[in-house]
């Protein structure tokens, strides 16, 4: 979605023509020969008496209107938050381990030496739109993304602030091109776009199940907001000046378990046999959370009937700190549980439990040899 600002200016010219006109008195002279007689009174009605006030002659007009103010600030004319394909995903959700890019299209009127950042920031809302970025309580690389287009030395910098490793700083491109409206001899309009990479656990945020595609503004709870920032440095004005922009998109739920390890018990009949060592479970979830395991019953490798029974194997690790047997009919969750969730990871990209712990009490008398069993562990995203 493309945003636009468009100033139109008109230019009123106002002619004024004066006119003037003239009246003349006309008298036409008429002579009679009188007869020979007294003449006391001659009436006469065929002539006209004529005034004229002359119309005043007019104030020549001033100078025009002239050319348009040059604005101190800088304006961002349009823009948008898209994949790397050019799709506009302002007010919907992406995904995350893609490409983004953030595009805006900003005019100075005072020169581009004159534009010292250009600032993103972006941050997941919490449920409250009044959050702004890095704020108290929403802190965290999964939570906030800062971008920054730096120009104080003459050379541009494109950076990536914030976070550190959470999200992967893609390409910068800068491009100029022209405001029609400005002048031609101070005005200059660049093209910017910033990417970057969301990493796995960037929070999922689904929006407040209807998105309002107003622009400039956030209105949609349990999103990320961003804002835009441009900063002027003020040289030709009485300081600093910066305009902003606000706007939201979402992000769609991921949930991965990328590796388990395998667990080894040796033991003899009648010993609590507890595995060779811990193991580490590695997960990915960019929102709330649990995470269980369940163990099918241990099948001797030859003798199908010489087999053991779950309830004899106990787990722990991950929030479930006492080891604790399998109950023969569900499993057990190292986070939240079957109605409950632990919360999202606010600061790594990878959650890793390494202090996962299984044993298996053997019974007396049990035949010896090798018993296997399928562990099913299950990672469950919040939505």
């Amino acid at each position: 979605m493309v945003k636009r600002k468009i100033c139109n200016i008109f230019l009123l010219v106002l002619l004024l023509f004066s006119a003037f006109s003239t009246s003349l008195i006309v008298v036409t002279p008429i002579v009679k020969i009188a007869n020979a007689e007294d003449i006391t009174t001659y009436s006469h009605s065929s002539s006209y008496l004529s005034v004229t006030t002359p119309i005043p002659e007019p104030e020549p007009p001033g100078p025009g209107p002239g050319p348009p103010p040059i604005e101190t600030k800088p304006v961002i004319n349009w823009y948008d938050f898209q994949t790397a394909t050019g799709v506009s995903k302002l007010n919907s959700q992406i995904d995350v381990n893609q490409e983004y890019k953030f595009c805006i299209n900003i005019t100075s009127y005072q020169g581009w030496d004159d534009i010292d950042y250009v600032n993103i920031t972006a941050w997941f809302d919490n449920g409250d739109d009044s959050t702004t970025y890095n704020s108290s309580g929403n802190l965290g690389g999964n939570l906030n993304i800062f971008l920054q287009y730096e120009n104080t030395t003459g050379t541009a910098n494109y950076s990536m602030l914030w976070p550190d490793d959470k999200v992967t700083k893609g390409s910068f491109t800068e491009t100029v091109t022209t405001d029609h409206v400005g002048s031609s001899s101070s005005t200059e309009c660049y093209n910017l776009t910033f990417s970057f990479i969301p990493g796995y656990q960037f929070r999922y945020a689904p929006g407040d199940g209807s998105w309002d595609y107003a622009t400039n503004a956030g209105n949609d709870v349990w999103s990320w907001n961003f804002k835009v920032s441009v900063t002027d440095s003020g040289e030709q004005a009485s300081g600093p000046s910066t305009t902003s922009i606000i706007d939201e998109f979402g992000v769609y739920s991921y949930t991965e378990i990328v590796s388990t390890g395998t667990v080894a018990i040796q033991g003899i009949p009648g010993e609590n046999a507890t595995a060779d060592s811990s193991i580490t479970i590695n997960t990915r979830s960019n929102g709330n959370y649990s995470l269980s395991v369940d163990v099918d019953t241990l099948i001797h490798e030859t003798h199908s009937t010489a087999n053991i029974s779950n309830q004899t194997m106990w787990a722990r690790g991950g929030d479930l700190t006492k080891f604790t047997n399998f109950p023969g009919s569900g499993p057990l969750h190292f986070y939240g549980s079957s109605t409950t969730y632990a919360d999202a990871d606010d600061n790594n990209s990878t959650k890793t439990t390494n202090n996962v712990d299984y044993k298996c009490n053997i019974p007396l008398g049990q035949l010896s040899g090798n018993y296997t069993a399928t562990m099913y562990y299950q990672l469950i995203t919040q939505t």
